[in-house]
C-alpha cells in the first residue's frame, strides 16, 4: 500500500503542492505559538515546595489623619506592638487553625514582594571561593509559630515535615538547589554559612526547592528567623500572619466566620482588619497582573487558528480530492476493498503528506532556534541558576518535546479533516461510483 500511496502522492504532485505549502507554513506558525504554552505549562506543574491547601494570608491596615476613627494618642511603637502581639495570640488560638506564622515582608508564595540575598561558603576574607545568590524568606519565632509546619516545608532528602528548632538564633534552612550551589551537597544540614556582615549561621536543614511564583523556575531560597516584632509605622505591611486550617475543617465556612466574627476583633488602636485571603488566590492574582494569563489566551487564540486552518484546508482538499477519485474508489471497492481500507489509504496519504511538510518546518526551526533562541523559562530574580535536567533549559530536550507536541496536534488535526470526506466517499456503493464517472 506505501508504493500505491507514493506513487498517488507523486502524479498529483500540483494538486498535493498548495496543501503542502499550506502544511509548511502551518507547520512554522504552530510550532512557535505552541513553544511557550509547553514551556510555561511544564514550568507551572512543577512541585511547588509548599502546601496550599487550608493555606491563608491575614492582613492589616494602619488608619492615618485621614479617618476619622484615627486617633493619634495610639501612635505609639509600644502600644503598636502590644496590639500586634495580641493579635497574633487572638488568631494562634482560633479553633479552626492547627499552626501560623508570623511573615516578614511577604514571604509567601504569589506575594509581590520578591527579597534577594547573597550567602556565602566562608567568611569574607575569602568570600570570592563559594557565593551564590537567592530569595529569602523571614519570620519572626512568636510565640509558638511554626512556619516550617504552616507551610508544608519538607525534608529534600526523606520528604518528610521540617521541623522548627528550639532555638532559630543563627540558624538557616536552605531549599535543595541552594544546599547543591553554596555547600557542593544537598546534604547540608550541619555545616556553616555566612553572611555580608560575617556572621555565622548553621544550615538547620533542606527543603524541596520552592517556587515562590508559580509562572517561575525554581530560585533558590534561604529561610531565617527574627526574634520579635520590631515597631514600625510600616508594620501592617512587614508582618502579615499566615494561618493552617486544621485537617477538615471547612474552609468556606471558616472564610465566612472569619469575616464576621473575627475580623472585627482585630481592630485595636489604629490597626485595622484589611484581608483574608487564600495562597491559591494570591498566586492566581500574581499570573493575572503578571500576564501570565493574558500570554495563555493569546496563544491558546493562536493554537485555536492554527488548528482551524489545518482542519478546513484538509477538509476541503480531501472532499475535492475523494470526489475526483470516486472512479478509483468504484473500483476498489468492486474488487473487494472494504471501506476501511479505502479510508486507511487516503488516511495514510495525508499523514504522508503532513509528516514531510512538518520535517522540513523543522529544518528552518533549527536554523531560527540557533539564531534567536527558543522560548526561554521563566526566572524570579537576577542571577537564576537553570536546572540542566529540566527539558526546556536543555536544547535539545527543548526542541524534541515542543517538536512532538506540535506534530501530534498538527497530524491529528489533519487526519481528522481528512477523515470526513474520505469516510463519506468510501461509503457510496460501487455501482454508483461507476455510473457518476
Amino acid at each position: 500500500m506505501l508504493k500505491t500511496i507514493l506513487h498517488q502522492l507523486l502524479n498529483q504532485r500540483r494538486m498535493n503542492g498548495w496543501i503542502f505549502f499550506e502544511l509548511l507554513l502551518v507547520s512554522l506558525f504552530l510550532w512557535m505559538v505552541i513553544d511557550p504554552i509547553c514551556v510555561l505549562k511544564s514550568v507551572q506543574n512543577m512541585p511547588h515546595g509548599y502546601e496550599s491547601e487550608g493555606r491563608y494570608v491575614v492582613r492589616l491596615q494602619t488608619l492615618d489623619a485621614t479617618y476619622a476613627a484615627f486617633n493619634p494618642e495610639y501612635e505609639d511603637d509600644s502600644l503598636r506592638v502590644n496590639y500586634y502581639e495580641h493579635i497574633a495570640r487572638l488568631l494562634r488560638d482560633l479553633p479552626e487553625v492547627d499552626s501560623y506564622a508570623v511573615s516578614v515582608q511577604l514571604s509567601f508564595p504569589g506575594s509581590g514582594n520578591w527579597s534577594g540575598g547573597t550567602l556565602y561558603g566562608d567568611t569574607l576574607a575569602v568570600k570570592g571561593d563559594k557565593f551564590v545568590h537567592g530569595q529569602w524568606y523571614a519570620f519572626v519565632d512568636f510565640e509558638g509559630s511554626d512556619p516550617l509546619k504552616t507551610y508544608g516545608f519538607r525534608d529534600a532528602a526523606t520528604g518528610t515535615y521540617l521541623q522548627k528548632p528550639a532555638d532559630t538564633r543563627n540558624k538557616l534552612f536552605l531549599s535543595e538547589n541552594y544546599a547543591q550551589a553554596l555547600c557542593g551537597t544537598a546534604q547540608a544540614t550541619g555545616k556553616y554559612v555566612y553572611m555580608g556582615d560575617q556572621s555565622k549561621h548553621e544550615v538547620a536543614g533542606v527543603f524541596a526547592n520552592y517556587k515562590h511564583f508559580e509562572q517561575t523556575e525554581y530560585y533558590p531560597l534561604y529561610i531565617q528567623f527574627e526574634q520579635e516584632i520590631k515597631a514600625s509605622p510600616y508594620m501592617v505591611w512587614r508582618y502579615p500572619f499566615i494561618l493552617k486550617l486544621k485537617e477538615g475543617v471547612d474552609a468556606t465556612a471558616f472564610e465566612q466566620r472569619f469575616l464576621k466574627e473575627v475580623a472585627p476583633l482585630l481592630s485595636m488602636g489604629n490597626l485595622r482588619f484589611a484581608s483574608l485571603k487564600s495562597f491559591d488566590s494570591y498566586v492566581e492574582d500574581n499570573k493575572e497582573m503578571s500576564g501570565t494569563n493574558n500570554l495563555f489566551r493569546l496563544k491558546y487564540a493562536l493554537t485555536g487558528f492554527a488548528v482551524l486552518c489545518i482542519f478546513l484546508g484538509m477538509l476541503g482538499t480531501f472532499w475535492i480530492r475523494s470526489n475526483a477519485r470516486r472512479q478509483e474508489i468504484g473500483v476498489m471497492r468492486s474488487m473487494g476493498a472494504s471501506r476501511q481500507t479505502i479510508t486507511l489509504q487516503f488516511l495514510l496519504e495525508a499523514g504522508l503528506l503532513v509528516t514531510l511538510a512538518f520535517l522540513c518546518a523543522l529544518v528552518f526551526i533549527l536554523i531560527y532556534g540557533h539564531l534567536e533562541g527558543f522560548t526561554p523559562v521563566p526566572s524570579a530574580g537576577n542571577h537564576p541558576l537553570r536546572d540542566p535536567d529540566f527539558w526546556a533549559n536543555n536544547f535539545t530536550g527543548h526542541f524534541f518535546v515542543v517538536s512532538m507536541v506540535a506534530y501530534i496536534i498538527l497530524l491529528v488535526t489533519s487526519l481528522l479533516g481528512t477523515y470526513i470526506p474520505v469516510r463519506r466517499a468510501a461509503n457510496v456503493l460501487p455501482a454508483d461510483a461507476l455510473r457518476d464517472e
